[in-house]
């Protein structure tokens, strides 16, 4: 089944087709590693043979690195040292990347590294005698049937090429990979890959016969070499790291083999259901759609022939009309909603226990516990503020030292005062149920300096400790999207449930299915 919405190409009006060519992403990552093992079959080389076999004065610490170390990420390089589009050649990427100190031995655990796949993208071409695009459609893609896949797109291919929005406005990818001549060393082998719905699910079904690859050659593509995770994302079960792939075990017990691939405009997810032999292809063109999940969670859901909530049908507003709904609404209890216009949708966040959970959970509900935390939040924040570390260290867990917790209390907030002057105020807006089963609680604040205002989160422990503690670049939000002129909605595919937001008469803004109403303050 194939579902195709929306436009690859806003200025020509021009609509998503199954043969639209976008970039794939690190999706790319399964194609250098399938070159790597159609090498192998084809005699050029061994997976276990040292880097040093391929590449001049290799340094003492990188000699033991091996083509397996970089296909399962254990080499212990860095993840990457330049932009996407920055101009550097081959031998300039594989210099720097020798000469850069190791995060690890090689061989002693898992750490993503986009460098990593570089490298490999470089032993293909010496091994093959011949560039890495030719070498893949050659050995790979055109065996697949894939006619559409490459890195360099003909005058043909370019015209239907999906451009990619952020934030709104077409973020000219296409261009910035021209400007490079093709010296984008930093992405080719990690990312960079251009293909179509059509020829992925071509893809996709010569990785099950020997149309590419021998039945060894795909077993070694797919088995779980190298542990990522000992509990994925709280689950309490492992993720392993094959050639290219993520593998894991599933609550089912069934496996999923996975990779996402995008670079915050455009964005690809393959999943595949091995058990099931069902495959899941996405694509997006949109930063709105930044998290290749967003659609899948609520599809796999009915794969596994579960019951969901169908989202309703957005609807067609003006920006205009959208933008009556724009500004910050309170509760009687100064529970706040703020909703800001975003392209075609409303982003809405809130400030207060049950208007952090409306847009973190879509119900607008309060808890004993969460409050609790809210509480002991604001109090971390107020010891750091002022320097008292004896207090603070009380709330933090053994993984760190008082001395340590000093200086890296004392560094943000240098940072902060340097970057917005002085402190104003601190607001709690909420705590959330995070996805780690380590923690209990995820608890986020607002701090108001006098030229803007900073995010962190705080991590409760099941011991009622501080777990970690970060910055970051935004609060949690939602996008409500119109369903018709005075409601907007929002759907949560992972959790299959929606809420709705009504704009009454009055600047009333009303929750559908409770009593909520709150009203615009400012």
């Amino acid at each position: 089944m194939q579902s195709v919405h929306g436009l690859a190409d806003r200025g020509t009006k021009r609509r998503w087709h199954v043969d639209t060519i976008f970039d794939v992403g690190s999706c790319t990552k399964q194609f250098t590693a399938a070159a790597i093992v159609a090498l192998e079959c084809d005699g050029k080389l061994r997976t276990s043979d040292p880097i040093a076999k391929y590449f001049a004065e290799v340094p003492a610490d990188k000699a033991s690195i091996t083509i397996h170390h970089l296909l399962t990420h254990t080499a212990g390089l860095q993840s990457e040292f330049g932009g996407d589009y920055d101009v550097i050649s081959r031998d300039a990427l594989v210099a720097t990347t020798l000469a850069a100190p190791l995060l690890s031995a090689p061989g002693a655990k898992h750490a993503y590294s986009n460098v990593g796949y570089s490298l490999l993208a470089a032993i293909v071409e010496i091994a093959a005698g011949k560039d890495i695009d030719r070498f893949l459609r050659e050995r790979l893609f055109r065996p697949a049937g894939m006619t559409s896949s490459g890195y360099q797109l003909s005058d043909t291919e370019r015209s239907r090429i999906a451009r990619g929005y952020r934030d709104g406005e077409d973020a000219q990818l296409l261009e910035r990979a021209d400007s490079t001549k093709g010296q984008m060393w930093n992405l080719i082998g990690n990312g960079g890959v251009y293909s179509t719905l059509t020829d992925l699910h071509r893809w996709l079904l010569a990785l099950q016969s020997d149309a590419v690859l021998p039945d060894a050659g795909r077993k070694k593509l797919f088995h779980p070499h190298a542990l990522v995770t000992s509990s994925y994302a709280g689950s309490g079960l492992p993720l392993y790291y094959a050639y290219g792939w993520y593998v894991g075990p599933q609550p089912s017990g069934k496996t999923l083999i996975w990779h996402l691939g995008g670079n915050g405009t455009i964005n690809t997810a393959l999943r595949f259901h091995r058990d099931d032999r069902a495959w899941l292809i996405y694509a997006s063109n949109v930063s709105e759609f930044h998290d290749p999940r967003y659609p899948i969670p609520a599809v796999e859901r009915m794969l596994g022939r579960e019951h969901i909530e169908i989202p309703s049908e957005v609807g067609s507003i003006t920006r205009d009309q959208l933008a009556r709904f724009a500004g910050t609404y309170c509760s009687a209890t100064n529970r706040a909603l703020t909703l800001t216009v975003r392209r075609n949708f409303l982003q809405v966040t809130g400030e207060g226990q049950e208007a952090f959970a409306f847009t973190t959970e879509g119900k607008w509900q309060s808890s004993a516990d969460f409050d609790a935390l809210n509480a002991r939040t604001a109090q971390a924040v107020d010891s750091s503020r002022m320097a008292r570390v004896d207090v603070l260290a009380k709330s933090f867990g053994s993984w760190i030292t008082p001395d340590e917790l000093a200086a890296s209390e004392a560094a943000f907030w240098k940072k902060r005062h340097d970057r917005f002057g002085e402190y104003i105020g601190t607001r709690v807006l909420g705590t959330m149920k995070p996805q780690s089963r380590r923690y209990i609680g995820r608890t986020i604040v607002a701090i108001d300096f006098h030229r803007g205002t900073a995010w962190r989160e705080y991590f409760w422990t099941q011991d009622g400790l501080i777990g970690d503690v970060g910055p970051i670049t935004s609060p949690p939000a939602a996008q409500f999207f119109p369903v018709s002129a005075n409601c907007l909605m929002t759907f949560d595919p992972a959790e299959a449930r929606s809420a709705k937001l009504c704009l009454g008469s009055d600047g009333r803004l009303e929750i559908a299915g409770s009593d909520v109403v709150l009203r615009r303050s400012r």
